[in-house]
């Protein structure tokens, strides 16, 4: 009975002591407890400083590469196509002169040389009546028809200054039947198909003994390393620029230069964008068709001026300077734009120029730069 006295006032110091240090706990948490921290109505802003000085600006120009010299080639003949000095397939050089494609013309040339031996015909009937009323004009004639080759081209009709022997060969159709002769033999050459200037094949729309017909698209072929690069800028940026500027070019993506000479300007702005077309010439090997590159023609110099990101202006001709730690709209001088970049005059060194967009309701406002 006493053991079990003595157990339970043990047990009730100890839960005396508990209580004690429990509550001395929680008060003590409740003194070390941080203040609610306050919260800003600051915004932050990201700026950029004025640093006024000498201000070059630039004519921002971006285009296509695209073959100077392209040709469309088409059939303007009927036939079995085959290849000439090498396989009519895309990426292949052929040099000036050599054939690209030939188009069979075995029918056409057995035609050609038949109506050739009519013409020698026709001039051998004729030279008996020539050696008789015309004797002086006679031997040319016979030498003519003596040297004529069915399997070659035409040679020139001998000369005729006597009027009565020009109605005489008219009236036999000796020049209407060898004029007809001249076409069928341009005709003839229209079933070789040959390289107009050193190029490549870039489009191929035919194989080997492929039917060609007449007017067919047979592929296009672009002169090597002669490109053209066509841009757009500004009415105003046009009287700035000069033929024969000269120009860097580089990649969009990439980080070889290229050089292009203004070649042409368009004198008709676009209706739509209000942009004039430019032209500029560039070679080099390198340089590939559908390229696309970009470039800066030097333009005016500014001086105590400064260049600013085309985001800080708002309503088209003030910024937001941060002035006692608060957002002050003020109206600048624009001296010259871009897309990405404004230049402006009426600005302090050192003046902390916000560069988010913003409105005008932004005026007033608490800021916190950085």
């Amino acid at each position: 009975m006493k053991n079990r006295k003595l157990i339970l006032s043990i047990a009730g110091i100890l839960m005396l002591v508990l209580a004690i240090f429990l509550a001395s706990k929680l008060a003590s948490n409740q003194r070390e407890a941080p203040a609610e921290e306050r919260t800003s109505n600051k915004v932050v802003v990201h700026t950029v400083t004025v640093q006024n000085g000498q201000v070059q600006t630039y004519v921002p120009l971006t285009g296509r590469v695209v073959a100077a010299d392209r040709v469309d080639l088409y059939a303007e003949v009927s036939g079995v196509s085959s290849y000439g000095a090498r396989p009519f397939k895309a990426g292949n050089r052929f040099g000036k002169g050599e054939v690209l494609i030939r188009i069979n013309s075995e029918e056409f040339s057995r035609s050609l040389a038949s109506a050739k031996s009519q013409f020698m015909s026709l001039i051998a009937t004729v030279l008996p009546d020539l050696k008789i009323d015309f004797d002086e004009a006679y031997p040319a004639w016979r030498d003519y028809l003596k040297n004529m080759d069915v399997h070659k081209p035409l040679a020139e009709l001998p000369e005729v200054q006597d009027e009565q022997l020009k109605f005489f060969l008219t009236g036999r159709n000796i020049y209407s039947t060898y004029y007809n002769l001249l076409e069928s033999e341009t005709r003839l050459g229209k079933y070789i198909i040959r390289a107009p200037f050193d190029g490549t094949l870039t489009e191929t729309y035919i194989n080997q003994s492929s039917l060609v017909r007449t007017g067919q698209q047979l592929g296009e072929f672009i002169r090597q390393g002669s490109f053209e690069l066509e841009a757009s800028v500004t009415f105003d940026k046009l009287l700035e620029l000069e033929i024969g500027d000269e120009v860097p070019f580089r990649e969009v993506n990439g980080e070889k230069t290229f050089t292009g000479k203004l070649a042409r300007m368009n004198e008709k702005v676009d209706a739509e964008s209000q942009l004039v077309k430019v032209y500029f010439t560039l070679t080099d090997p390198n340089l590939k068709s559908g390229m696309y590159l970009e470039g800066r023609l030097p333009s005016r110099e500014f001086e105590n001026a400064s260049q600013l990101p085309a985001a800080t202006l708002v309503d088209d001709s003030f910024v937001f300077v941060i002035n006692n730690g608060k957002a002050e709209k003020r109206e600048v001088e624009i001296l010259s734009r871009t897309s990405q970049h404004i230049v402006v005059g009426g600005l302090t060194d050192g003046e902390k120029i916000i560069a988010d967009k913003k409105n005008s309701a932004f005026e007033g406002t608490e800021v916190e730069a950085i």
